[in-house]
């Protein structure tokens, strides 16, 4: 085949890819001061956290892995902080509306993953080699607007035609959002506002 008709093949774009970008602009949007890494290890999370078959650790609340890695050696400490700082940051990010049916609210959440990342970014410090550089503290300092740029995200993600009920009906079973849930109730559905519970 000649140069001439030889077409570039790309491949599709991977959910990575969305997410990545998505994050990019709203970082970009937002001014936010975020490194590329600290994009790249959001984006990574969130690609991790969509799919279904990704293993699930038997803890079930921050307070249980923040337990199960104050007893653990140094590197066993590193990965549970970092799972529980992830949690959090997850949870906060695109779940914001299940904090409503929770017994403990969103500062929770964001003091315990801040606290986390930053316990990850003293033993990486103490115990290993510095490969992550300050990716670790950034994540704790910037908490919030790491929170912020999931959200933005997920707006997009979930972004649903307030005529379209059914979408607007499975978008507030699968996230409890208080906006679909309002879209709903102004179409005449009678609808608890429980939600799913995450």
């Amino acid at each position: 085949m000649s140069g001439s008709h030889r077409r570039a093949l790309t491949a599709p774009p991977t959910l990575f890819d969305w997410f990545n970008g998505h994050l990019e602009g709203a970082r970009d949007e937002r001014g936010a001061n975020l490194s590329p890494e600290a994009t790249l290890y959001l984006a990574q999370l969130m690609t991790a956290r969509a799919r279904t078959d990704a293993p699930q650790s038997p803890e079930t609340t921050l307070a249980e892995l923040h337990a199960r890695a104050a007893l653990a050696p140094p590197a066993e400490q590193a990965r549970t902080y970092r799972e529980l700082g992830d949690r959090a940051l997850h949870q906060l990010g695109c779940f914001r509306d299940s904090f409503k049916r929770r017994a403990v609210g969103p500062s929770y959440y964001a003091d315990m993953g801040q606290a986390a990342y930053a316990r990850v970014d003293d033993l990486f410090r103490r115990w290993f080699s510095s490969a992550f550089g300050p990716l670790w503290r950034e994540l704790a300092e910037q908490f919030d607007v790491c929170v912020a740029l999931i959200e933005d995200v997920q707006k997009q993600r979930h972004a649903t035609d307030p005529d379209d009920v059914l979408a607007l009906y499975q978008k507030w079973l699968d996230t409890g959002s208080t906006e679909a849930l309002a879209h709903l109730r102004a179409r005449g559905l009678v609808l608890s506002g429980r939600g799913p519970a995450h």
